[in-house]
């Protein structure tokens, strides 16, 4: 499943974790990590904030650290390894870079036509929702939002392959029925043809003029 963005709020409270890990896996640093977390920001980095927060962790490293900014938490970044007399390391990994994440390339964009989409499934929420399956929506053609029922709906899709794209797409209702909605791709492209001198996504679809 292709997990939208996080918004702006979710994205800046992430760039604000950290986990730390000490090694090695013998006490005393083990008896109590959060304090022996502290002492190391104390001795190792006295001019760095202090101004953390510090978790149990469910899953991964010794403490979770939540910093007062995502600039504090860099700065700590760039200050480790902290080492500590009697071989004891402290290592800081960033939230979305613990063991458990694989990042798969999205490197493909494809256009592509949903056709006879039903009007009563047509919102973007809608759209992305059904698409998440096989790619990330970048765009729906809000032209689109004002066709009548059955019309076609435009998507730019963002994928690792455009083999994950189905041929049809059938969309539930809670009364047992269903619609199908067959699917055609229109263009496929590297997603590098669409990014700007900034590296930003341009758009395929123009804004509807206003009225």
């Amino acid at each position: 499943m292709y997990v939208p963005a996080p918004d702006p709020e979710m994205s800046y409270f992430a760039r604000r974790h950290a986990y730390a890990y000490i090694s090695p896996d013998t006490p005393p640093a083990r008896g109590n990590p959060k304090a022996f977390l502290r002492a190391v920001f104390r001795t190792l980095a006295p001019d760095l904030s202090q101004d953390m927060e510090l978790q149990t962790p469910s899953c991964f490293g010794d403490v979770v650290v939540c910093f007062r900014t995502p600039e504090d938490r860099e700065a700590a970044m760039r200050r480790q390894p902290f080492e500590v007399a009697g071989g004891v390391t402290v290592k800081l990994v960033r939230e979305g870079e613990t063991p458990n994440v694989t990042f798969t390339p999205m490197e493909c964009l494809a256009h592509v036509a949903l056709h006879r989409y039903p009007v009563e499934e047509r919102t973007e929420e809608e759209i992305r929702g059904i698409c998440c399956h096989f790619g990330g929506v970048l765009e729906v053609d809000r032209a689109c939002f004002t066709t009548p029922d059955l019309a076609t709906v435009f998507v730019v899709l963002n994928m690792e392959h455009p083999r994950e794209i189905p041929r049809e797409l059938r969309i539930r209702y809670s009364d047992g029925s269903r619609c199908v909605v067959p699917v055609e791709i229109l263009r496929v492209w590297d997603r590098s043809e669409s990014l700007d001198a900034n590296r930003e996504h341009v758009p395929l679809f123009q804004r509807p003029a206003a009225a």
